[in-house]
């Protein structure tokens, strides 16, 4: 029999009231394939498709830089504790300006919703701000930029919103700083300056591993509305070879499906999109999880087409 207090979280969910952080613990007790999982994610799906109007959307990511990275997020190939000196090249570690551009005109031509610019910590502010505007500069006006770096400062934040980025992204990690040298107080800073620079937010909780801890998780999950963001999400990680993550083990797709139910419970209508869908990414350039993806023109063309179309076969509009 389903479990009442589960109904009662999700309807109520539905109908506007905002779970609790204790509603989202028992949640988190229920195996992610159970019957209450799935009444949850059906739910939390009623609600994501009222809140995005039912639209689906196609993000692409560039990585503009490979630095070693002093933020040591022991999940990223790109952190200077999993670089190997020996073969690091610190000449090689940019993309040059006008292969991004041309990535982004590529991806901006083919209907790609926003066009990402992933850097490390580690890459220079000022250089990273030119790559903005060389990209703001070359793309069509509707084209939606954002920035996805390292902490900022205010003044740092009005900057990126200057040189021509109206989105960023920025989380406050699981485990930051045991898994990251970054202290969670600059993180929760990071994400007040983007919303006080006028810069809409994109968030999301990650990276989820197994066995994650229940009370961790909820406060990463019921924190993020407090942050006004207009996009949310749940990711596990790549594991990335040589990365010590201290025995943690990437989760089950389906279970980061679950936790990005329960995201979407706790946001309500609030949040536009994600948190059960609704989104997928394609990316070119530096990759800090070393994937190996192809990069060639027709490769990305084909990858913003199966974009669209896996969104078509999730019952989005697109």
């Amino acid at each position: 029999m389903l479990d009442e207090r589960v109904m009662r979280i999700a309807d109520g969910a539905v109908a506007g009231v905002t779970p609790s952080r204790s509603d989202i613990v028992h949640l988190l007790r229920f195996d992610p394939y159970s019957v209450e999982a799935a009444y949850v994610c059906a739910r939390a799906r009623e609600i994501g498709i009222r809140a995005c109007g039912g639209r689906g959307f196609v993000y692409a990511q560039i990585g503009v830089d490979s630095t070693a990275c002093p933020e040591n997020c022991r999940f990223c190939s790109f952190a200077a504790v999993n670089t190997n000196p020996a073969e690091y090249d610190p000449s090689q570690v940019e993309v040059p300006i006008g292969r991004i551009v041309h990535y982004a005109k590529l991806f901006d031509d083919a209907g790609a919703d926003l066009i990402s610019l992933m850097a490390t910590a580690g890459l220079d502010f000022d250089r990273y701000l030119d790559m903005v505007r060389a990209v703001r500069a070359s793309v069509s006006d509707g084209a939606v930029i954002m920035a996805n770096t390292g902490d900022l400062t205010f003044e740092q934040a009005k900057a990126l919103r200057e040189a021509g980025a109206s989105v960023a992204y920025h989380a406050l990690r699981l485990g930051e700083g045991e898994i990251t040298d970054v202290r969670p107080i600059d993180r929760r800073r990071t994400m007040r300056y983007v919303r006080a620079a006028g810069l809409d937010l994109m968030t999301g909780v990650e990276p989820v591993w197994a066995d994650a801890d229940p009370i961790e998780l909820s406060e990463r999950i019921c924190d993020i509305v407090e942050y006004d963001p207009f996009c949310v999400g749940a990711c596990s990680y790549t594991e990335v070879e040589g990365a010590d993550m201290g025995g943690r083990r990437p989760a089950l797709t389906g279970f980061v499906r679950y936790v990005g139910a329960l995201v979407r419970l706790t946001c309500g209508d609030a949040v536009p999109i994600g948190g059960i869908g609704g989104v997928a990414w394609v990316d070119a350039g530096c990759d800090p999880r070393n994937r190996g993806y192809g990069e060639d023109d027709a490769t990305l063309r084909k990858k913003v087409a199966s974009a669209r179309q896996r969104l078509k076969l999730d019952g989005f509009a697109v």
